[in-house]
């Protein structure tokens, strides 16, 4: 991402150069692909192999923060998109536990969904502590989010809710032996904005097609 706009930046300066020189410019329509992430932290401590975890994303925030960063305005983007999800231990049980489950998203700023997102089916936790486990992913989640992507760039302020759903655990927890540990979902996403740039022309007054 910072690569990129460090591109922009030497692109734009040679054709600040050229024009300081007196050579001859173009306009040119360009498309910059920015990519990030927002993740949500789950503590989970439960007695139960059953249980409902939730965590809020406000996708307008998290997204002006991106397009501020990377020195965007949202009037500027074109489309975007959903690239993955994983999940990951942050901080491990005291002893390894499989769970079978998955995340759901809905939108609680208008009514839509909730769909699923990902499934995991006897995931060890000690298999997913220290590096990400990339989910395959549902369609129907999937669409939800590129909707919301899609309704912040028509100026909407979408607000997404996860919910962690676990409906098997191995060994089962209890009061003596909880099922305590915490774990961290993200979801990868690209969202494309279109600028215009002088860029030298090379070969003025050249016949084109």
């Amino acid at each position: 991402m910072n690569r990129t706009r460090k591109l922009i930046t030497v692109s734009a300066l040679a054709a600040l150069v050229a024009i300081g020189t007196g050579c001859i410019t173009e306009e040119t329509g360009v498309e910059i692909v920015i990519r990030d992430a927002y993740c949500m932290a789950f503590d989970e401590s439960h007695e139960s192999e059953t249980f409902v975890t939730p965590r809020t994303v406000y996708l307008a925030d998290e997204l002006d923060q991106v397009l501020e960063d990377n020195d965007v305005s949202r009037e500027d983007l074109v489309r975007g998109g959903m690239i993955a999800a994983s999940y990951e231990v942050t901080e491990p049980p005291a002893h390894d536990w499989t769970l079978t489950g998955g995340i759901t998203v809905e939108r609680t700023d208008i009514a839509a969904g909730p769909d699923t997102l990902l499934t995991y089916t006897s995931q060890s936790l000690m298999g997913a502590y220290g590096a990400p486990v990339f989910a395959v992913l549902r369609e129907e989640g999937v669409t939800l989010i590129n909707d919301a992507l899609e309704d912040y760039i028509a100026e909407q302020d979408p607000v997404l809710l996860f919910k962690v759903v676990n409906g098997d655990c191995i060994p089962n927890p209890s009061a003596s032996d909880q099922l305590v540990f915490e774990w961290e979902a993200c979801v990868n996403y690209y969202v494309v904005v279109a600028e215009t740039l002088d860029v030298y022309d090379f070969y003025p007054g050249s016949p084109t097609d």
